[in-house]
């Protein structure tokens, strides 16, 4: 016996270093391969339907692989082309305005000037040097930009190496999903039906998440669109589906449109329609993620709303872009593992009062027998 728990300890020790220096293996992969396995759940009924047609395991892992490259890649693409050619006229429109009034800064600060005076009738600005302020702010933007060039080429390099990353583990995510589900299972020193409830709430979450967000980005984007049609912003169906793409981002989210919206809107002289889009965005736009996110989401997630809310910020502020479902995935499977836990103190605490109370003596019996 003591032989049996030393060697029992040893393997344990030499699992938890073994498993330490696995987790610094795959650390620079962990985003990449938690995304792979985000989209492989979230398409994996898609691609059930694709293997059936198919057969060969595979022939059909590549196929939905490929799906998922043109829903994904091929929107994403049209989408930048569209920003291009619209950024492209709103810098005609801006160097022609500013050439008419000779030079950038010039006409800035003459479409500054009523917005200024209205301010100036309840706040002095005469201690405030506008041209000055303004000119340096330009020139504070164009060193920034200067010396995060490298940073921008950076992160595209690491966006495709990730991006490949991603790919290559569907693939196999996809083809060999199930096998790889049972063989975890068998290690897993629980029951069968406590493995269904862990897995089932891992997959309801990833699944309510992905649905909960492109919600939220729909409507997040409709409005977006709407305010900018009401005020006659060009193409507002285009930016509307932007600004629906960029809510799927933390952070910058729909004020990667708005903003720039209404900077235009002030470029041509509309300040009244700038302040009104600034305050929609920034007031109803962005607080409705905070208010409809939780509530679809706790439709299929078992979890309070509150949780909920705090999960997915929570995520967000420490995995990123990927927190948003990874941060619902594990306060789940935090909350499952505890209701295994007290199902299995239930379980144990019937056991041994069974196990510790006298029988029961019956009347006329012989209690010796």
């Amino acid at each position: 016996m003591v032989r049996k728990r030393v060697t029992v300890v040893f393997l344990l020790t030499l699992t938890a270093v073994s498993l330490y220096f696995c987790y610094l293996l795959f650390r620079p992969f962990l985003n990449p391969l938690l995304s792979a396995l985000v989209i492989a759940v979230v398409f994996f009924p898609i691609h059930a339907n694709i293997q059936r047609l198919l057969r060969h395991p595979s022939l059909a892992a590549l196929a939905s692989t490929i799906i998922v490259v043109l829903l994904i890649i091929v929107p994403a693409v049209a989408i930048i082309l569209a920003i291009k050619g619209e950024v492209a006229d709103l810098y005609t429109l801006i160097d022609q305005k500013s050439t008419e009034s000779g030079g950038l800064s010039p006409y800035v600060s003459h479409l500054l000037e009523r917005p200024m005076q209205w301010i100036a009738r309840y706040v002095d600005l005469s201690q405030i040097d506008l041209r000055a302020s303004l000119l340096g702010r330009l020139r504070e933007l164009s060193a920034f930009l200067v010396s995060e060039g490298w940073m921008i080429v950076g992160g595209l390099t690491t966006f495709v190496v990730n991006a490949v990353i991603t790919l290559f583990t569907l693939f196999f995510l996809f083809r060999e999903g199930r096998s790889m589900r049972r063989r975890v299972a068998a290690i897993l020193p629980l029951s069968s039906e406590q493995v269904e409830k862990l897995f089932g709430g891992i997959e309801n979450t990833i699944i309510g998440t992905v649905y909960g967000g492109l919600v939220v980005a729909a409507v997040q984007g409709a409005l977006t669109g709407l305010a900018l049609w009401i005020l006659g912003v060009p193409s507002p169906v285009l930016w509307g589906v932007v600004a629906a793409f960029f809510a799927l981002l933390p952070v910058v989210g729909t004020a990667a449109v708005w903003v720039p919206a209404s900077i235009y809107l002030l470029a041509t002289g509309s300040w009244i329609q700038a302040i009104i889009l600034v305050a929609w965005g920034a007031f109803v736009v962005g607080t409705i993620d905070n208010i409809l996110r939780p509530y679809l989401m706790s439709g299929r997630v078992q979890m309070h709303t509150l949780l909920i809310f705090f999960a997915v910020f929570g995520g967000v502020n420490v995995f990123g872009f990927l927190g948003l479902f990874i941060g619902p995935v594990i306060l789940a499977v935090t909350l499952t593992l505890l209701r295994l836990l007290r199902d299995e103190g239930r379980a144990w605490n019937a056991y041994w009062r069974e196990e510790t109370t006298p029988p029961v003596a019956i009347p006329g019996e012989d209690a010796t027998a």
